[in-house]
């Protein structure tokens, strides 16, 4: 069991991995969440093959940043997602961030998919743009990357290293027919971030239908 300052970031952690799971972005036992623990080599992680409508505080793990379960919690059976190595290696290269969150919303996963040849979506003149963290106007682009979808999880990783680097800077990814992935500097940016993209998508759509 987390303990102290980390048990306190599980909590915070469940209560958006509870929320997204209302709002249906996290189907079946699917999708994966983290934080960098008070140790900044650890994470607390989401262990696989657990429905999300019944997640509990003991279904939050510690990982190192090789991604192996570390003791206590590397029982027979506990594993963390088969994507842990994106997790890993977003804060292995991005000391900034420490939360990365991971949703399989049905619109976000019908716009990759769709859009996968684009490589790309962008959204311009919505004022809800200022939800994904720097941006102080509606009057920019934001574009958020496309990357085909892999087993494995270098394939990915490497489609996406490029981007990581670009000006103005990215807040996420989707994987074609797959999820989206976002992070921030702690829990509520990186939910709010999940929020955001969800609101975009959906005008995106929208508008394509008028």
């Amino acid at each position: 069991m987390l303990t102290d300052s980390n048990k306190l970031l599980a909590i915070d952690l469940l209560e958006a991995i509870k929320f997204f799971n209302q709002k249906g972005w996290s189907p079946a036992t699917s999708t994966n969440y983290s934080v960098r623990s008070k140790n900044s080599k650890e994470y607390i992680i989401s262990r696989s093959g657990v429905d999300k409508s019944k997640f509990a505080l003991e279904d939050l793990i510690l990982i190192n940043s090789q991604g192996e379960v570390i003791p206590p919690f590397n029982l027979p059976g506990i594993k963390s997602s088969a994507e842990t190595e994106i997790h890993t290696h977003i804060y292995n290269n991005y000391p900034d961030v420490n939360c990365v969150l991971h949703t399989h919303s049905v619109l976000g996963t019908v716009l990759s998919l769709k859009y996968e040849e684009e490589n790309h979506l962008s959204f311009e003149g919505f004022e809800l743009q200022k939800g994904l963290e720097g941006n102080t106007t509606h009057q920019l682009k934001s574009v958020l990357p496309i990357v085909s979808n892999s087993q494995l999880m270098g394939d990915i990783l490497r489609d996406m290293n490029h981007h990581f680097i670009e000006k103005p800077k990215i807040h996420g990814f989707l994987i074609a027919g797959h999820g989206l992935y976002t992070w921030g500097k702690d829990i509520a940016t990186a939910k709010r971030h999940i929020e955001t993209y969800e609101f975009l998508f959906e005008c995106f759509h929208t508008m394509r239908k008028i």
